[in-house]
């Protein structure tokens, strides 16, 4: 089995409330709202989580893509020690 470690981004919708569904909790900020049902990324170390947009990627050799993300907002977890849905061991 492969984990995902805190640099892994994981897509997600951003619902048109503003709010997005991470492993059975809701979360929401500000800042997301004016990403509504947009595709946006997501990084989670354990405490917070890191909300990004995708705002370029481009094919710079065969086997190499370059993606330029922006931070949209960060979250803090109420509940700490799982990222992605496991526990951190």
């Amino acid at each position: 089995m492969v984990l995902r470690e805190e640099m892994y981004f994981e897509p997600r919708m951003i619902s048109p409330g503003g709010s997005i569904r991470w492993f059975g909790a809701t979360y929401s900020a500000d800042p997301m709202l004016c990403h509504t049902e947009q595709t946006v990324y997501i990084r989670d170390n354990g405490k917070m989580l890191f909300i990004y947009e995708l705002n370029s990627d481009k094919l710079s050799e065969e086997e190499k893509i370059e993606a330029v993300f922006t931070l949209i907002c960060k979250i803090e977890k109420p509940e700490k020690g799982h990222r992605y849905g496991r526990k951190i061991t």
